[in-house]
């Protein structure tokens, strides 16, 4: 994990210790204009939840846990298939419509920024 990874997880712990709850909103304000690799959120939000703190997404949205799904698939899928896969195969994965894939890929990409 890269030192700068490892700054935005500690940062985000260090905030969270007393409701022990981070929003996605958190996340992305902490990775700022960095740029960061799909599979680096995923280690942030696993470093976070691996510690006790709950990742919170907006009332009634489930991001989190589609972003996870769909990290997920895209980990498993682009072995085998030797490239990046495509929305309907990450969708057929994940058992997520393809519109939640596209929402969970546009949530990636902003956190990114």
């Amino acid at each position: 994990m890269r030192a700068e990874i490892a700054t935005i997880i500690d940062g985000l712990l260090a905030a969270s210790e007393a409701s022990r709850e981070v929003s996605l909103d958190a996340i992305g304000d902490a990775i700022g204009a960095r740029a960061i690799t799909p599979d680096e959120i995923d280690a942030i939000i696993t470093a976070l939840e691996s510690a006790g703190r709950h990742v919170a997404t907006p009332a009634g949205g489930d991001g989190e846990k589609h972003l996870h799904a769909v990290l997920a698939a895209i980990r498993d899928l682009a072995p085998s298939l030797g490239r990046r896969p495509s929305i309907a195969e990450i969708a057929a994965r994940s058992g997520l419509a393809e519109g939640d894939v596209r929402h969970a890929l546009s949530l990636a990409k902003i956190m990114q920024r």
